[in-house]
């Protein structure tokens, strides 16, 4: 074992007997924490870095995570969202530049209307974006400066973010109330966390290469990616193991936030037009048709000039037919849409059935 090896395998040791004292998190989750903020000590060898978001109810056990992440994390900078200004904000993530910010009272963020805290979280997460420029007095002039805030960000919330990529970005642990047992509270000075901090103090480890799971989606892979590689080094293939399962399930989310998208959306309404009458009737659709389905159903205003261009790229024809532009879908290129979108229900699955020669031909008109 390398001497990086043995560094976080017994950081990994006393930081998981303080969650365990303290807190009220399951096996797999507890590892997930662990595993986020070991791998902080890495952040200055990658160029990516998840969120971590500690959801839960109030006295569940998320500030005392907080503060045992404080204790073992990478060059940890603590600030709270409640009454700061966004430029505050920014000064803050930049003083965390290579680090971990520790983001008290996150809620409080959900209040901007415009997402400009979001914006920089989700820019947080990629070194090559997490860059900001403002304008400071240098004697009469006023020049350009750069602020770089790159690095981990853990918070805990409870109001979803506005920007539903962000989710993607972001590793969830949710915490639940456990009132058959006692806690004690976390104190820095014990000697485990003395120990840590000692053994931590200026630790820094270039994560091993991973190879993506057979059927994970790649964003999903990147967001966890960090904390598979420190799992590796610690000899953790037991978790490796169990958080695949996890990592299927958020892959299977990822495709249901996708079908949201407008692509998907004008999909989705083409596939209901196609199934009106049940069978499968590939006729003409007028593009304000399609308009009216995507907001009767999912409240999102497309207008037609917006659904052509999708249309196209979806590859579907898109005509001219008695003084209107129509969409005119085929079998064929139904099927391929769907197959590029990932998109499917029973009627699609019958179809591909049917192309299969699995099945009878449904009547279609």
């Amino acid at each position: 074992m390398s001497a990086a090896s043995e560094t976080l395998a017994r950081a990994a040791t006393l930081m998981e007997e303080s969650l365990t004292e303290s807190t009220g998190l399951k096996d797999l989750p507890r590892k997930v924490v662990t595993y986020w903020t070991l791998s902080t000590h890495s952040l200055r060898n990658v160029n990516t870095y998840p969120i971590l978001c500690l959801l839960g109810k109030m006295a569940t056990g998320k500030s005392q995570t907080l503060a045992i992440i404080e204790n073992f994390a990478r060059c940890p900078v603590r600030l709270s969202l409640r009454g700061m200004t966004t430029p505050t904000i920014r000064d803050k993530l930049a003083e965390a530049y290579n680090g971990t910010a520790i983001v008290e009272e996150a809620d409080s963020a959900w209040k901007d209307s415009e997402s400009t805290v979001e914006r920089l979280l989700s820019d947080r997460y990629q070194r090559r974006s997490a860059k900001e420029s403002h304008k400071v007095k240098s004697g009469d002039n006023w020049n350009s400066a750069d602020k770089e805030y790159f690095g981990a960000t853990v918070l805990h919330r409870r109001i979803p973010f506005n920007d539903a990529a962000l989710d993607g970005r972001t590793v969830r642990v949710r915490f639940r109330p456990d009132h058959t047992r006692q806690y004690r509270e976390y104190r820095a000075e014990d000697e485990r966390n003395e120990e840590a901090r000692q053994l931590l103090r200026g630790f820094d480890f270039e994560p091993p290469e991973m190879e993506q799971a057979q059927g994970v989606a790649g964003r999903i892979f990147n967001t966890y990616k960090s904390l598979l590689s420190t799992a590796r080094l610690c000899g953790g293939e037991d978790f490796i193991c169990q958080l695949h399962a996890q990592l299927l399930r958020e892959t299977l989310e990822l495709r249901e936030a996708q079908s949201s998208e407008p692509d998907g959306l004008v999909l989705a309404a083409i596939v209901e037009v196609v199934f009106d009458s049940g069978d499968a009737n590939f006729r003409n659709i007028k593009y304000s048709e399609l308009s009216r389905s995507i907001w009767e159903n999912h409240r999102f205003s497309l207008n037609p000039r917006q659904i052509g261009p999708i249309a196209r790229d979806l590859g579907f024809e898109t005509k001219p037919s008695h003084g209107l532009t129509v969409v005119a879908p085929t079998l064929a290129t139904l099927l391929k849409a769907c197959d590029e979108c990932e998109y499917t229900d029973e009627a699609i699955e019958e179809l591909r059935r049917m192309v299969l020669g699995e099945t009878d031909a449904p009547d279609a008109k």
